[in-house]
């Protein structure tokens, strides 16, 4: 197999031509287990509903305590995520990435699958998560080891296959900064810039947390230009110069999620909503930054489905898209966020 995929996107089907990938979602899952981020309810009622499959009967309750249902973390059903894509694609989308890296239940092989089944463009991705996730040996391995870890799952294929990860990322940070967390991150910046591949990463839940990945970034002397900051509407919400600081960085900007507008109990407040997301972005666009822009939903909870009551992956192409029209955002910028953006930035350098 060529290693050497300069021009191209690594699918989990292979390398392919940029050109072919047509409207993209830069972060979603479509196998994860994020049980890393379990709470356990205090209360008897919390105890029982935190055990039961979801269901009608429970949503409700589900979408209040996302963290708290143990059924809620995981997403493992390779047919119900054929079925689930199958929507994205009705829908005209063309590609996918799954930002889901090692330890919290990425599936290569099943990824494959859905690929073959579906007929979409899916990119894998590497590298680790928060520290709450890390298997034990990310805290013994140094730097050079974990790098070595990554290099591997873009140029050879992940684990014992031969499906390669297009994608460095989702590289997981908290607040403050864990130091397994920013050894992980400095290795990803050094494989990022022996492969060319695109990096993604998720900061940890403060404004101040972007900058100083930045400035970690800096010190590894990565072209900011291949690297996504994801979930960033949570970090920034409604403050435009700041988003417009990161961009001037040449850092990419990931409003990636898309449809979550429930609280988020582990930091005490409530998503932005889409209507806020909307109006950030055409301010972003107003101000010409339409190319530094990607959108996604990250689904990765099982109520995020549409089986299971939930947008799924097609939301943005039947929903938001109409809104960002109606709000001033031109067809050619919303061709860029959606399809040149992406493209420039899966590619392989």
């Amino acid at each position: 197999m060529s290693t050497d995929s300069r021009g191209e996107v690594i699918t989990v089907l292979g390398p392919v031509e940029p050109a072919v990938l047509g409207p993209t979602l830069i972060h979603e899952h479509v196998f994860i287990d994020i049980s890393c981020y379990y709470v356990p309810p205090k209360d008897g009622e919390g105890q029982r509903l935190s055990q039961e499959f979801l269901a009608m009967e429970n949503l409700g309750w589900v979408r209040q305590n996302s963290m708290s249902s143990k059924n809620n973390l995981h997403l493992d059903n390779a047919q119900t995520a054929i079925t689930e894509l199958g929507r994205f694609k009705a829908a005209g989308g063309g590609t996918l990435v799954d930002a889901t890296p090692i330890g919290i239940g990425r599936d290569p092989i099943g990824l494959r699958t859905v690929a073959e089944q579906t007929g979409l463009h899916i990119v894998a991705g590497s590298g680790y998560y928060i520290a709450t996730s890390h298997p034990p040996e990310v805290a013994a391995w140094s730097a050079e080891r974990l790098a070595e870890e990554i290099y591997r799952d873009v140029i050879e294929g992940i684990g014992a296959t031969n499906v390669r990860a297009g994608l460095i990322g989702e590289i997981g940070t908290s607040w403050p900064l864990h130091p397994d967390e920013e050894k992980v991150l400095r290795a990803a910046a050094r494989v990022q810039k022996q492969t060319g591949a695109p990096m993604s990463i998720h900061p940890g839940m403060s404004p101040e947390a972007p900058m100083r990945l930045v400035a970690i970034l800096k010190d590894e002397g990565t072209n900011l230009r291949r690297v996504i900051i994801c979930h960033i509407e949570a970090r920034y919400r409604a403050a435009v110069d700041d988003y417009a600081r990161l961009a001037d960085t040449g850092c990419n900007l990931g409003f990636d999620t898309f449809g979550r507008e429930q609280y988020f109990e582990l930091v005490g407040r409530q998503h932005p909503n889409d209507d806020q997301r909307i109006d950030v972005i055409a301010e972003l666009c107003r101000r010409g930054y339409s190319d530094r822009i990607m959108v996604s939903q990250d689904v990765c909870y099982r109520a995020d489905l549409c089986a299971y009551g939930g947008h799924g992956y097609g939301h943005i192409l039947r929903y938001i898209v109409p809104r960002l029209s109606a709000r001033g955002v031109s067809d050619s910028d919303i061709e860029r966020i959606l399809v040149t953006n992406p493209a420039r930035f899966l590619v392989i350098q």
